[in-house]
């Protein structure tokens, strides 16, 4: 491997062309060397504003010699496929969330990657974002005390780009706007919280025009004793973005999660914080990546730590798969 990372992405959706491929481009040890959609005219130009080529064919991607890591970004119910054959082509992998169909699916892909000797990464870039950094580092140097009880309420309206429809198909997604946004939510309480001990939830659809959730609330117990409460309102038309942590000495509370901005408690006394947008919105990930692999540094963001995700969606979200709280996740 040389001084720079090479990238082959299979599938360039709206999130390359909009996030992740920019980001890939401003990264300073990495460049796309190819890009691969059905679409062939569209792969090629998409590719042609980052100096890549495009194509029609992964197996183009997955076997070049200049690819150094394939960034899968497909919709979920091809990536075990195409992680599975990135690993077995000697590549490493960061697929896009959420990561499989199933946590089946996901050990499935963790496994190949062990097998491989190869990394294998989960696109939840949010890790990497200053703000949420904060946070955790905050809750680790015992700004509110041991956590207690954590909240997240997520409501927005259902609407999908017709673009982007697959996302309300489950045969392709696994499910809907829950399992699309939300789970960058569940992870970003896995790595501020820890491992998971149990979790459930239940799930509702209230048309019968409508195959994915549309309400969604889960009980998550993390193996600390900290406790989770998690909702998703798809149907009302009300709109939400609460994330807030308690401990037993105070309180850390995001404006909403995305606002890069919030607030710790403690006692009568109010702290405020506020981060800059990130240049870019993957650059976060990609240059840990970049550390990883060229550096040694540990890794973080693992398809490992992407399966304590999957079992909470299998558990309580997605359909006939809900389970009772005192199962336990591994």
């Amino acid at each position: 491997m040389n001084d720079r990372l090479g990238w082959g992405i299979i599938g360039c959706g709206d999130v390359v062309e909009k996030k992740s491929g920019p980001s890939l481009a401003q990264a300073r040890r990495s460049r796309i060397v190819g890009m691969m959609r059905r679409d062939r005219s569209r792969a090629e130009a998409l590719a042609g504003r980052f100096g890549a080529w495009g194509t029609d064919d992964a197996r183009a991607v997955l076997e070049h010699r200049e690819v150094d890591v394939v960034y899968v970004a497909t919709p979920p119910s091809s990536h075990m496929e195409y992680v599975v054959a990135a690993a077995q082509a000697g590549k490493h992998v960061l697929v896009e969330k959420p990561m499989a169909m199933s946590a089946a699916q996901g050990r499935r892909m963790v496994e190949a990657a062990r097998q491989a000797g190869v990394r294998l990464f989960a696109a939840y870039y949010r890790r990497f974002h200053p703000h949420l950094r904060h946070v955790r580092d905050q809750i680790a140097a015992g700004r509110i005390g041991r956590p207690v009880q954590a909240f997240i309420d997520l409501a927005k309206r259902s609407t999908v780009d017709p673009e982007r429809d697959w996302l309300i198909d489950p045969a392709r997604s696994g499910g809907g706007h829950f399992v699309d946004v939300g789970v960058h939510r569940l992870d970003a309480l896995v790595f501020m919280l820890g491992p998971v001990e149990s979790s459930c939830g239940v799930r509702t659809v209230f048309d019968a025009s409508s195959r994915v959730e549309q309400a969604v609330t889960l009980a998550i117990r993390f193996r600390s004793g900290a406790q989770a409460a998690v909702t998703g309102d798809f149907r009302s038309g009300r709109r939400a973005d609460y994330f807030a942590i308690y401990g037993d000495e105070g309180a850390i509370i995001l404006d909403n999660f995305d606002s890069r901005q919030g607030v710790i408690r403690n006692g009568r006394q109010e702290e405020r914080f506020s981060f800059p947008a990130p240049a870019g919105t993957h650059l976060g990930q990609v240059a840990h990546i970049e550390s990883v692999l060229l550096d040694g540094a540990p890794p973080e963001c693992t398809g490992e730590d992407a399966l304590i995700t999957e079992e909470i969606l299998d558990r309580g979200v997605r359909a006939g798969a809900q389970a009772a709280c005192d199962a336990r996740h591994g």
